[in-house]
């Protein structure tokens, strides 16, 4: 029997398809659409919506927009959501039926998106990617991290595996003539120091070391440096543990604590969402941030510098632990994947693939990160873009294309300064072989669709009252065995056998 929820998808879907074919985008016009280079055919415009987070400024109604819509004969809706509500407005919009055309499904492993498929909520899209070869290059890893039960019900966005970076005030350094720390320990000492002894100069305690937030969210170097594993750790005797509970989770929460104690943490970080995390760092007030993205560098020296113009944010190498461990979760090679409603016909799916196919080539790409030519920017003498700037992110050109081809480099703002894409790229160079593998990552216990958004839950709240002191350091013990008797030790068994079955 389906779900009231897939219930109220389907007729929302059925009402949509229906209004579509009434207002005039007949089999033929579509069917004369499927060569993207004819404009899509001469019919009606069929519409296309597109939901997706938004970081920058939202799209606005730009030439590129308009050279899209005319490319494909399409009526482009980008929906830009707001990254911090993002996963809200997704929830509220499965709830409700009335669904987008296609949709960035942002978190990944979600045992919530393997119920939704198992539910027949989205199309299975094997056979329309075989026709896309732009979308073919994409690695054999990522589609394989990608796959539920052998099939793809996604589009992976691609991104390079490792893609993170550990930011620090290289002029806050020197100011206290600190080194820049290599170790945990050091990081530790360097963090009270800079919020307790005015490393801006400016003769007011507004300082902190380092920015995180809710969920002990930007904390993952940490995490490596304690040894705890990525999603899994495999243990001395070769079983699989959730990191979540490993003895290395808790030595790196007893750190947090004391630093928490010490002054050397954001006394807010329970409250904050990503954006407020990153505005204590573009707004002068911390001093580090150990989980970023290599991309964000460029907003965040940009912001940084109208508070600070003499602020020098810097990316270091991950700090080793206790043991000399050191690094960031490796990823799964693609930031979200997009999906279409399976009530979607097919000359509409079609139509779909060929948008998104166009968006992984070359073309696309170019356009997304420089514009237009004569709009966005203009060649210099040694063919490179000159990009006017303002005009750019007026538009919100980087939002209005939201798809790329496989790039190991895409995390490198094209319209940043000269020394700024400089240091994204040899940030990216220096952490791509500095990822800790999840062993598990392409697998989703069943038990985990059920059971884990609760554990989830408890665990970060657990994470939150530790690191403010609100319970005794060994409640962890008491915390991991609740985590397995609520359905965590049920998800370890079905992980290990999965586990098991692959070294087959």
């Amino acid at each position: 029997m389906r779900k009231p929820w897939l219930k109220a998808l389907s007729l929302g879907l059925t009402v949509a398809v229906a209004a579509g074919a009434a207002a005039g985008c007949s089999t033929k016009e579509k069917e004369s659409g499927a060569d993207a280079g004819d404009g899509g055919g001469k019919g009606k415009r069929l519409k296309i919506s597109m939901m997706y987070p938004l970081y920058n400024e939202p799209p606005q109604k730009n030439e590129v927009w308009k050279y899209i819509e005319d490319k494909f004969n399409i009526e482009f809706e980008p929906m830009a959501v707001p990254n911090n509500s993002y996963e809200d407005k997704l929830k509220v919009t499965l709830a409700s039926g009335d669904m987008p055309d296609i949709i960035l499904w942002t978190k990944y492993p979600d045992p919530e998106f393997n119920k939704y498929v198992q539910q027949g909520a989205f199309l299975q899209l094997d056979d329309l990617i075989k026709g896309s070869p732009n979308l073919m290059k994409t690695p054999q890893a990522v589609f394989d991290n990608i796959k539920i039960e052998g099939k793809l019900y996604g589009v992976p966005r691609t991104r390079a595996l490792t893609r993170a970076a550990v930011m620090i005030r290289k002029d806050w350094l020197d100011n206290l003539g600190l080194p820049v720390p290599k170790t945990m320990d050091e990081v530790y000492q360097t963090a009270v120091k800079f919020t307790k002894d005015d490393p801006d100069k400016n003769g007011k305690a507004d300082t902190f070391g380092i920015a995180f937030g809710e969920n002990v969210s930007h904390m993952d170097p940490l995490f490596t440096a304690f040894d705890t594993g990525s999603g899994w750790r495999v243990m001395e005797d070769g079983t699989l543990m959730s990191d979540s509970i490993t003895p290395g989770r808790k030595k790196a929460l007893e750190w947090l604590r004391n630093l928490y104690q010490d002054g050397g943490l954001d006394k807010d970080f329970a409250v904050l969402k990503n954006s407020q995390v990153w505005e204590k760092l573009e707004g002068g007030k911390a001093g580090m941030l150990l989980g970023a993205q290599t991309s964000d560098y460029a907003r965040y020296v940009e912001n940084l510098a109208k508070v600070d113009p003499k602020a020098n944010l810097i990316m270091i190498k991950p700090p080793a632990g206790p043991t000399g461990k050191f690094g960031f979760g490796e990823t799964s090679g693609f930031f979200g994947e997009w999906v279409i409603p399976s009530k979607t016909d097919k000359d509409k799916a079609k139509r779909i693939m060929e948008f998104l196919e166009w968006q992984a080539s070359d073309e696309a790409y170019q356009m997304k990160r420089f514009g237009l030519e004569g709009v966005h920017y203009t060649k210099g003498a040694d063919g490179k873009p000159k990009v006017n700037v303002e005009k750019y992110k007026a538009d919100g050109v980087d939002a209005t294309i939201q798809h790329n081809p496989y790039d190991p480099y895409s995390y490198v703002v094209m319209t940043a300064p000269e020394a700024v894409q400089k240091a994204q790229k040899e940030n990216l160079d220096l952490v791509k072989d500095l990822g800790v593998k999840n062993p598990a990552l392409s697998f989703v216990a069943p038990t985990s669709i059920e059971k884990g958004a609760d554990l989830g839950k408890l665990r970060d709240e657990e994470y939150v009252k530790i690191v403010m002191g609100k319970v005794p350091l060994d409640d962890f013990d008491r915390f991991a065995k609740e985590w397995l008797d609520k359905g965590g030790a049920q998800i370890t068994k079905e992980v290990n056998e999965w586990y098991k079955s692959q070294k087959k």
